[in-house]
């Protein structure tokens, strides 16, 4: 599971519009895991260990997804959209459940749900200006990584992970918020000076 950050569409190998491929296909598997994952954290504590097997699956396809990508050459534009959003869908919707259901803090979902909405309505001012699709890095990957350790930490109850894990997953979203928030001002200014050019040619 990973949280978005910023890439044109134009990487090493050539991206392109396919949807149906195997690694987007891995991806989408993360979404399909969340909802028995949500069930099993609804079910209760004598359930955990089913649901800390659901997580590991979601945290490998999130590491195989990309790999497959790569070295299958299936980096695609949709792949760039589905990993990221796979991990949205993953995050959210489990760091609410357990908001609901134990003691993570309510601020946890709401600095969570709201990063996650200002970085899609970035994503979408960028595609309206220009074919730009955001894409998963190393800081959304490590931001992911962390996030669902702290998840786990929650929703299996190990009181001598919570604090530290929340501290550096705090620490985490808004580093990665910040890097976001400059790169897509760049790419904004990006576009805008394409377009005076485009403009100045005429």
């Amino acid at each position: 599971m990973g949280q978005p950050s910023t890439s044109v569409v134009t990487d090493d190998v050539k991206a392109d519009d396919r949807f149906w491929t195997l690694s987007n296909e891995i991806s989408l598997l993360r979404v399909v895991f969340t909802v028995p994952t949500l069930g099993l954290i609804w079910a209760g504590p004598e359930h955990k260990w089913q649901m800390f097997g659901f997580v590991m699956v979601m945290i490998a396809t999130d590491i195989l997804d990309g790999y497959v990508a790569r070295k299958r050459h299936e980096i695609t534009d949709w792949g760039k959209i589905l990993d990221p959003l796979a991990d949205k869908v993953a995050i959210n919707s489990i760091t609410i459940m357990l908001v609901l259901l134990k003691d993570m803090p309510l601020w946890v979902a709401v600095v969570v749900v709201g990063r996650d909405v200002l970085i899609i309505l970035a994503s979408l001012v960028l595609a309206s200006k220009q074919r730009i699709v955001m894409s998963s890095n190393i800081w959304g990957k490590l931001t992911t990584l962390v996030m669902s350790g702290l998840l786990l930490s929650y929703a299996m109850d190990t009181e001598p992970l919570k604090f530290p894990l929340l501290s550096l997953a705090a620490f985490l979203l808004f580093a990665s918020f910040v890097r976001y928030w400059f790169q897509f001002r760049n790419l904004m200014r990006d576009s805008e000076g394409q377009e005076t050019s485009r403009l100045l040619d005429k």
